[in-house]
């Protein structure tokens, strides 16, 4: 590799251990000095620079360090693994994240960047990866002999406008890209949706800031842009790519968490939707006021197959000279890589050789074992399990609390069916709630038997899925439901006024939760209760909680409560009700002015006013 880096002109600089062409002065972008010159500082102090370092994920403090430093990433290209074994070019490596996991693939890897400090730091962040060269150079210069297996863009091809030349600069790109691949290679491309969901939902267009910008194609010609499913399955195609295939990563490609292939979407006993609307939370960029509920929206969209047209992003591999295998027997992938390395895992979601669906697990880490006990949890996965069809239980919750004007006594209803379920299971069936109290102790083991981890068939049946934690010792009734209330909370995007309690903060809405029940808990008690799920927290995610003010949180922190709609009606309603006061404010003056006593006084004010000018000389 570094022999051909030679021959095509390339130096190595002994300093950063970057190749580069003696007169390449480097393209303009950048994410700012302060921001590369932490994430550089970060990855030179960093011993543990692996995609699962416990270590850089400490310093994911905000959106520009989660974005460089997060393990979410990687997930991007976990599905193609063994296709990244063999001569891989990554196109814009930016500060090294993706770089990283292609290195620890074990593949010949490329990396090229047009920024020379962005470069350098890809290179820190891969010091210890001998298989990994990173080149500084703009990619319409990039010179390489050689053809690659992969050529990855990963948040580069809305570039093409600032970047590359022609009166197309996205199809040349592509071209380019396609010319650089062997006669069976393929392109690996993630590029955000210019159509997709939460744009319509009211997200600023990413590259530029602006909501609908991208959505009305207010794009100019000097400015990065995105594309719609069809734009690219034309261009794609029109640069000489044989097949493409198209999946949709989610909440986004920039933090995937799953993902969904065509095939997912199209399949009759398969919810792909269910990865859509449940990451919808998980998106570090979405506002925090929208036009509307997405994680409402996805379900439908799915039933009139226009849920992979309106993905937020797009997962893209193109095949150069046949159609591979599409993959047609796998659905979809789910990551789990936000906790304690040795908890990370992979779910795929596969159609079996007899029909079925299955789900394989697979942990992510050398620090790996399919069961392991902490301080208060017990972790298990299997190998494989059965695909559960249905709508998970916390469904209904997120359409009783997402609608204007619920009731306390809905929620009521809900947490007693939950109740109901939970008995079953220690019961084998018993109709009856009555013999759980706030500090009925459960065992352990239900820990996990949470709203969202029960599916509902169209029958009615539930079953269990996803149980891969459990409590060393039994968990009070308070504490499990306490957990249900959180996780549901959490998955919705908008909280509707509840026509019969006033619910401003979380302590409010938990409260609701307990009272629905009939629960009496006090608020010493739910902040008692958010300290053990953050410590639960800390043993999962490995992450230090002590810092959170959990009176602060559970007593100010604000509820999402608006639509965007509502948002601008209020804040029209305002506006009249300060032009009025205005208004009122100028009557009073002028009517001041006008007044008898104000001309009377008027001798005084000027005599005043000498006085003053007197006393300042």
């Amino acid at each position: 590799m570094k022999l051909r880096l030679s021959h095509a002109g390339y130096i190595l600089d002994e300093s950063t251990n970057v190749w580069s062409r003696l007169d390449y002065g480097g393209i303009a972008y950048n994410d700012g000095d302060e921001v590369e010159s932490r994430i550089a500082g970060i990855i030179e102090q960093a011993t543990d620079l692996s995609v699962l370092s416990s270590e850089l994920r400490q310093h994911c403090t905000d959106w520009a360090s989660l974005y460089h430093l997060s393990r979410a990433r990687a997930n991007i290209l976990r599905p193609f693994e063994s296709d990244l074994r063999g001569d891989v070019l990554e196109v814009g490596a930016g500060c090294g994240a993706i770089t990283r996991y292609l290195g620890e693939c074990g593949g010949n890897i490329v990396a090229l960047e047009g920024s020379p400090r962005r470069a350098a730091i890809a290179r820190s962040r891969t010091r210890d990866l001998e298989n990994v060269a990173v080149v500084s150079d703009s990619f319409d210069q990039f010179r390489s002999a050689q053809q690659f297996d992969v050529i990855t863009l990963i948040g580069v091809l809305e570039y093409a406008n600032l970047f590359t030349a022609g009166d197309s600069p996205a199809l040349s790109m592509l071209g380019r890209v396609r010319s650089l691949l062997k006669p069976d290679g393929k392109l690996i491309l993630a590029i955000e949706n210019q159509l997709g969901l939460k744009y319509f939902a009211g997200s600023p267009e990413d590259h530029l800031g602006t909501p609908m910008y991208g959505i009305e194609d207010r794009y100019l010609r000097s400015e990065p842009r995105t594309y719609g499913r069809n734009a690219l399955r034309g261009m794609l195609a029109q640069a000489g790519y044989a097949h493409a295939e198209f999946m949709a990563p989610f909440p986004d490609y920039k933090s995937t968490i799953s993902i969904v292939t065509e095939a997912g979407f199209d399949a009759e006993d398969f919810d792909g939707s269910a990865f859509a609307w449940q990451s919808v939370r998980r998106d570090s960029q979405l506002p925090p006021v929208l036009a509307f509920s997405p994680e409402l929206v996805w379900p439908v969209l799915a039933q009139n197959g226009l849920a992979l047209d309106l993905a937020n992003s797009f997962l893209i591999v193109a095949d150069v000279s046949y159609k591979r295998e599409a993959a047609g027997s796998i659905y979809a992938w789910h990551f789990s890589t936000e906790r304690a390395k040795e908890f990370c895992k992979q779910a795929s979601f596969v159609r079996a050789d007899n029909g079925s669906i299955e789900v394989r697990y697979r942990l992510l880490s050398s620090d790996r074992s399919t069961s392991a006990a902490g301080k208060v949890l017990r972790f298990s996965v299997p190998e494989k399990d059965e695909y559960v069809q249905g709508n998970p239980l916390s469904q209904e919750f997120i359409r009783i609390i997402s609608r204007d004007g619920w009731q306390i006594e809905e929620v009521g209803e809900f947490f007693r069916r939950y109740m109901h379920i939970l008995e079953s299971v220690a019961h084998s069936g018993s109709s009856s709630s009555d013999g759980i109290s706030a500090n009925t102790l459960l065992p352990g083991e239900w820990f996990d038997f949470l709203p969202q981890n029960i599916i509902i068939n169209d029958s009615g049946a539930w079953r269990m899925i996803d149980e891969e934690w459990s409590l060393i010792e039994p968990i009070p009734a308070c504490q499990l439901i306490f957990r249900a209330a959180f996780s549901l909370v959490n998955l919705v995007s908008r909280i509707g006024s509840c026509s019969n309690r006033v619910i401003r903060s979380p302590a409010d809405f938990f409260q609701a939760c307990f009272a629905s029940i009939d629960f009496h808990v006090t608020n010493e008690q739910l902040e008692s209760l958010a300290r053990q799920e953050l410590a639960i927290h800390a043993e999962v995610s490995n992450l230090a909680v002590d810092r959170i003010d959990v009176h602060s949180w559970m007593t100010s922190a604000s509820l999402p409560r608006q639509t965007l709609g509502q948002a601008m009606f209020e804040r029209d309603a305002q506006i009249t009700r300060l032009t009025q006061s205005l208004l009122e404010r100028d009557a009073q003056v002028a009517s001041l002015l006008s007044s008898i006593s104000w001309r009377i006084t008027k001798p005084l004010r000027v005599a005043g006013a000498f006085i003053r000018r007197c006393r300042v000389a």
